[in-house]
């Protein structure tokens, strides 16, 4: 993998610059990017000042990283990597190889943003006569105008898709993208929105992928064809989306209580549900307008199909969580835009990442599983301590168990507070002793052993786990509860 040469070029790296060493070096907490955290906006002019392979800082689609400590990391050699040191590198880098994820790899190299000066504008569009020319059938459009107050986009095509990116400062709460008409494609970032004409129609749903720097969406073209550019659709605001109507194409028990609902898009509406944020979905029962908040889930050993998953547990008297759970496949329910304020970004710092639930506090503990599992650093693991009352309230027992299995760095503890038994295990309630078991005492004299907790369950049992983490030391920075 080269970041701007012929992937073919492997060089021989030195002991001890693997991939896995150059994510050890990233997760060591030094300053890579040499900005002290900072994020700049880096002129053109700037970036050329450093071009040399003891100061080396390179652009790729508007994103300017210091590649300095990286020279002996790039499997292609110091030599391929300065060819964009002091340049904006996107058209080297989409010659080769546009699909690497750079923006994981350099991550912790980045400067900035790369910004116009008074004379220049860098989201001009290219003219025809400038464009690159088609490479392996790929053709590459790499900057359209300023939308979004900001942001910029991209887009990048072969013969049987298209994809759209648009690059982030910051994740926006509401990220909605809409194709109700064949060849119109609407996308709203918060209260803002912008809409392309495409040449012709794709296939929905797109392949959504949303970053903290940027959100990526990949169509398959309906005809495999090269289009022209997408233009700009002049009406430059379209109504924002209030409730999203969703279609019930699933439901069925998890436990004697507790039931998984999965919800599709009944349009040509694609939505993204940050980790740890709930969705509020609305009902008029009996002529009253009633919400509720629920957390999507992820399956565990599985991909589940639905849009939209929900685990629900069945109250008897229960006014909403009667209604829904005794909703029929096919059956109409109105969500509204994703709510909270939890980041991923609280656990970039973590090796060890404590998930502490209580009943449906499991639900927001499935996405963060996935996403801890999913991260190639061998150095973070994960545990759950799961409490519930007995067996039969488990959520997803075997699944748990089997994830266990193929995952050396998932562990799973299951605490009943009325077990039978037959129940072997750890019994009882959340208490001081029983964190200490799990759970060292705060320290921060080990910067390669961090802890991150979370925990989630009802408002007692949320309340009492934070105090007892908080009696042990541990500051905010380092435990989330989710709360409502």
């Amino acid at each position: 993998m080269s970041a701007t040469g012929n992937p073919r070029n492997k060089v021989a790296l030195k002991p001890g610059h693997s991939l896995m060493d150059w994510i050890r070096l990233g997760n060591s907490g030094e300053d890579l990017a040499g900005t002290g955290g900072a994020i700049l906006q880096v002129t053109k002019e700037q970036l050329a000042q450093h071009s040399t392979e003891k100061d080396a800082w390179l652009c790729i689609r508007g994103n300017v990283y210091n590649i300095t400590r990286y020279m002996d990391f790039h499997p292609g050699g110091a030599e391929e990597l300065m060819k964009g040191a002091g340049i904006d590198a996107t058209n080297l880098f989409n010659k080769v190889h546009p699909w690497v994820n750079f923006e994981s790899i350099l991550k912790k190299c980045l400067v900035g943003r790369l910004t116009s000066a008074v004379d220049e504008n860098i989201f001009e569009i290219p003219s025809s006569s400038k464009k690159d020319k088609i490479i392996r059938e790929q053709k590459v459009s790499n900057s359209l105008p300023i939308v979004f107050d900001g942001p910029k986009v991209d887009w990048y095509q072969q013969q049987n898709f298209i994809t759209m990116v648009v690059y982030l400062k910051e994740l926006p709460k509401k990220v909605i993208i809409s194709n109700e008409e064949p060849t119109e494609l609407w996308i709203w970032l918060n209260d803002k929105c912008v809409g392309f004409s495409l040449m012709q129609s794709i296939v929905w749903p797109p392949l959504l992928t949303v970053t903290d720097s940027k959100i990526e969406a990949k169509y398959t073209k309906e005809k495999p064809d090269l289009w022209d550019d997408p233009s700009y659709i002049p009406d430059d605001f379209k109504e924002a989306l209030t409730t999203i109507p969703m279609i019930i194409d699933r439901i069925e028990h998890v436990n004697h209580n507790v039931f998984l609902i999965g919800l599709s898009n009944s349009k040509r509406i694609a939505f993204h549900v940050p980790i740890g944020y709930h969705i509020p979905v609305k009902a008029n029962i009996n002529g009253t307008s009633l919400e509720r908040n629920y957390t999507p889930v992820c399956g565990l050993d599985k991909k589940l199909s639905s849009d939209v998953n929900l685990l629900i547990k069945y109250y008897p008297d229960g006014v909403f969580s009667s209604w829904i759970t005794s909703r029929k496949v096919g059956a109409t329910v109105m969500i509204g835009h994703p709510v909270g304020n939890f980041s991923v970004g609280f656990l970039m710092k973590a090796t060890h990442i404590i998930l502490i639930s209580a009943g449906t506090g499991f639900t927001p503990m499935t996405r963060l599983v996935d996403w801890a599992l999913a991260r190639r650093n061998k150095v973070l693991e994960v545990k759950l301590i799961f409490f519930n009352k007995a067996v039969k309230d488990i959520i997803w027992k075997s699944e748990l168990q089997t994830l266990v299995s193929n995952n050396q760095r998932f562990r799973v503890e299951h605490v009943l507070s009325e077990p039978d038994s037959s129940w072997k295990k750890t019994s009882g309630w959340i208490t001081p002793q029983l964190l200490h078991s799990y759970i060292p005492e705060f320290s921060d004299e080990d910067p390669l052993r961090s802890f991150f907790i979370c925990v989630c369950g009802p408002i007692s049992f949320t309340q009492l786990t934070e105090r007892y983490l908080q009696d042990m030391g541990y500051p905010h920075e380092n435990y989330f509860c989710f709360r409502g």
